[in-house]
């Protein structure tokens, strides 16, 4: 391989770290949105609150439940903290309104 090739093989991956690094910011700012959503909030407002990327669900007695989600990883130096998981919130629509707000992980 030629140097030219291994350069830009080299900023390809830097600049696909960084957008990593963004996007995992991104995400964990939407999940903290919740905070601003009320019980009794109408749907619409919810929603245009939380943003796209849900997971959308029909349960029984004409509920609704959206789920924003990621999967979450820290790493420590030397082996000393390690998790892997998921971050999510779930929020509960009844009749349009919310009902239910429920928060995992999210810190």
């Amino acid at each position: 391989m030629s140097d030219n090739v291994i350069k830009w093989m080299i900023i390809g991956f830097i600049a696909l770290f960084i957008w990593a690094i963004v996007e995992g910011i991104t995400k964990r700012k939407q999940l903290k949105k919740y905070e601003r959503i009320n019980v009794g909030m109408d749907e619409g407002t919810m929603l245009s609150i939380m943003g796209k990327g849900y997971n959308k669900s029909s349960l029984k007695n004409d509920r609704i439940k959206y789920e924003w989600r990621i999967n979450a990883s820290s790493y420590g130096h030397n082996g000393f903290r390690t998790y892997t998981g998921v971050k999510k919130v779930a929020i509960y629509v009844k009749n349009g309104f919310v009902e239910e707000i429920k928060p995992y992980n999210v810190s």
